[in-house]
């Protein structure tokens, strides 16, 4: 890690404290613009916290107001919709929702721990999931028991109430909602109130994290790493339940994997994009591979394995590669990129959703890491590429995905990454003489 990035979180640490949570957006906002008017115009800037403003005046309009009234009168008239339905159960029937903050990668973490969960509590229980794009994440809950429904985020608060307990999930899950309930008039009841308890200790453990995430979201990740814990499971250690493991069943559409002219093919995936929901004022988050970088990779592997077809997936964010057989880009919906990856024989990236897809279907990654936590985020089966130089900073300020918190125009992380390292990853992968090790990764 570099000398300066070290200083930072030193300092960060000492500023950020839980009594930030009083006025958290106000805090983090006035954080968040001062840094970025270090490296941005004043007009991006301004551009910037407009855009913000009026998407948090409407969300907050929606919580507080449209949507609880709305239910009320639907509730009222006898309409049944998704949301007043929410409030149906049996009487000795377990019933929660979840709250999920954050990206894709996050959700399928997030629903590995509703399975989880879910057997804990005899597959009897019934869940909604609350997220900020219902329709993206469907494919990672649907096959799970007693799932039924994904619903909009914002009318968590309003319905959570209804349920036996609510949950708030992303790095940490807390209860944020538990009904008076009888342990033996539940199916199940005891072990949810064993659940509680655990949960409860381990949210005190480190509530400092909790109350500011995400602003420290990176500090307890160097703390929990050198604990020995990984973040895709770190969710049930705080439930105190047993991991079953990656392999996740995903509602699929194997049919485009012909469609695509694919099916009797041999090919590896590449994907250049990062999550919308992250509002960036750069053209590109510090956490992507330079460009150049990624075209250098394709054509190596072109140039020494042409007997493979390269297949670039994505949405709209990130930039069409250069010399990839099939640019899939913005052309599929994410349903149908994940069967597409189901199919591929090695996937390349950055640290990014698709790989917590990947893995979930069986498909090892070659992961680049830049400015997160290599130890926390990545997977031992997957090949992890860290950097030569630097590395480490996500959430060193709060603005690490839009600039290098270390002043750097081009992060040195991602920038240290060599085209060669990679090539020859893929390769000796794809290799089929035997191999000693799975995983590499550059220090």
């Amino acid at each position: 890690m570099h000398s300066k990035i070290e200083k930072i979180k030193e300092k960060r640490s000492k500023t950020i404290t839980p009594s930030e949570n009083n006025t958290p957006l106000l805090r983090r906002g006035k954080r968040r613009v001062t840094q970025l008017l270090k490296t941005k115009s004043i007009p991006h800037v301004l551009a910037y916290c407009i855009d913000r403003a009026v998407a948090i005046g409407i969300r907050v309009t929606k919580t507080k107001v449209i949507i609880p009234g709305s239910i009320k009168i639907k509730r009222k008239l006898g309409i049944r919709t998704p949301l007043t339905t929410a409030m149906e159960k049996e009487s000795n029937q377990i019933s929660y929702s979840l709250r999920i903050s954050g990206g894709l990668g996050d959700s399928i973490m997030i629903a590995r721990m509703v399975r989880d969960l879910q057997k804990q509590l005899g597959n009897h229980s019934i869940f909604d999931v609350y997220f900020h794009s219902p329709n993206s994440i469907r494919a990672f809950f649907c096959h799970i028991p007693g799932f039924r429904n994904v619903l909009n985020v914002e009318a968590f608060q309003a319905t959570q109430k209804f349920y036996t307990f609510s949950l708030n999930v992303n790095q940490y899950v807390s209860f944020c909602h538990i009904s008076n309930f009888e342990e033996n008039s539940l199916s199940h009841g005891q072990k949810l109130r064993q659940i509680i308890s655990h949960t409860a200790k381990a949210n005190k453990d480190i509530e400092k994290y909790i109350i500011t995430h995400p602003s420290l979201d990176g500090e307890f990740s160097d703390i929990a790493t050198e604990e020995g814990h990984r973040r895709y499971q770190y969710l049930h250690e705080m439930l105190g339940i047993p991991y079953d493991g990656h392999r996740l069943q995903l509602d699929l559409t194997p049919e485009v994997i012909t469609e695509q002219g694919l099916q009797h093919k041999t090919y590896i995936t590449i994907h250049d994009g990062w999550d919308t929901k992250f509002k960036l004022v750069a053209h590109r988050p510090t956490k992507s591979m330079p460009l150049t970088t990624l075209e250098s990779i394709v054509s190596q592997i072109k140039a020494k394995r042409p007997d493979l077809v390269i297949v670039q997936l994505g949405g709209e964010t990130g930039a069409d590669i250069k010399g990839v057989d099939i640019n899939l880009k913005g052309k599929l919906s994410f349903k149908e990129s994940m069967s597409i990856l189901a199919g591929s024989r090695l996937h390349l990236d950055s640290e990014s959703g698709l790989v917590h897809v990947g893995i979930s279907l069986g498909v090892k990654s070659v992961v680049m890491f830049g400015p997160t936590n290599l130890d926390w985020f990545g997977y031992t089966d997957n090949i992890n590429i860290g950097p030569k130089e630097c590395g480490n900073c996500w959430w060193s300020t709060d603005t690490w995905m839009d600039a290098c918190p270390a002043g750097y125009d081009i992060p040195p992380c991602t920038a240290s990454i060599t085209a060669d390292s990679v090539v020859n990853a893929v390769l000796q992968e794809l290799n089929p003489k035997p191999i000693t090790s799975i995983t590499k990764t550059e220090q």
